[in-house]
């Protein structure tokens, strides 16, 4: 069995309201919507961190490919203001308190509270020699400020708290029982974040690296998977729009007519 969820974009004057009643996680996302269409009215760019990173999280929040470019798709949820964010999963997502799934294919990773969306990040995955595995991991430790080892003395070590740690200042390690050395971590190149471009780990904006280190608790199970993966788990993750048709009216005598 599956289960649909979603958040709808409403109207203007709803949302004034609604605003001070409903989870700071929809909030953020109309603040990252309402920050993003300011920079695009005075012209976007992606050289700029801050503007990158909220155009990231707009996509991710949104289930679109995390790419850090304005194009058609984009756009389109940018403007249209019918759209549904929608994520169906397993029923067995509603009997734990959390649950994360990372789509390889959009580079998004969704938070799940007791099977309701809490909140999605944009991050950055393997490269084609260095995949990020599909597989169902478990959060099994937690670190500040990690040491990194240089991968085997490929590269020298990096103490923990370092600028230059490539693990950023947290490090969510996964179970080991297949893949060995995987984890969810912050960064020392923020323009890497939506690209595939790691040695399999997952990076996040530092701040999102952080705010998910402190909510989120060992034994978390972690699913990674292409869309095509995740289908096969009972995941899906999408954005539609409401279809609008324009009714026309004609009167004729006593006679009245609607034009579809």
């Amino acid at each position: 069995m599956t289960k649909r969820i979603g958040l709808r974009r409403i109207g203007f004057l709803v949302i004034i309201f609604l605003c001070f009643f409903i989870k700071a996680g929809y909030a953020e996302i109309l603040d990252n919507e309402y920050v993003l269409k300011e920079y695009v009215s005075s012209g976007y760019n992606g050289n700029i961190l801050e503007q990158r990173n909220t155009l990231l999280r707009f996509q991710a929040e949104n289930n679109l490919s995390v790419d850090g470019i304005i194009g058609d798709i984009t756009n389109e949820a940018l403007i249209n203001e019918n759209k549904h964010i929608v994520d169906i999963i397993p029923e067995e997502f509603i009997e734990k308190e959390w649950f994360i799934v990372i789509n390889k294919t959009k580079k998004i990773l969704t938070v799940y509270n007791n099977g309701e969306i809490y909140k999605k990040y944009p991050v950055a995955l393997g490269k084609s020699n260095s995949p990020t595995p599909n597989h169902k991991f478990t959060i099994i430790n937690k670190v500040k400020n990690p040491y990194w080892g240089g991968m085997g003395g490929k590269f020298k070590p990096v103490r923990g708290g370092d600028p230059s740690n490539p693990l950023g200042k947290r490090w969510l390690g996964l179970s080991t029982e297949k893949y060995n050395g995987y984890g969810i971590h912050g960064n020392s190149a923020p323009f890497s974040i939506g690209k595939y471009i790691s040695a399999g780990c997952i990076r996040m904006i530092n701040e999102d690296a952080e705010e998910l280190f402190e909510y989120i608790p060992i034994n978390t199970e972690v699913w990674i998977g292409t869309e095509e993966v995740l289908e096969e788990r009972g995941i899906k993750q999408y954005i539609e729009y409401d279809q609008i048709e324009e009714v026309c009216s004609l009167t004729w005598g006593n006679i009245k007519w609607q034009i579809m």
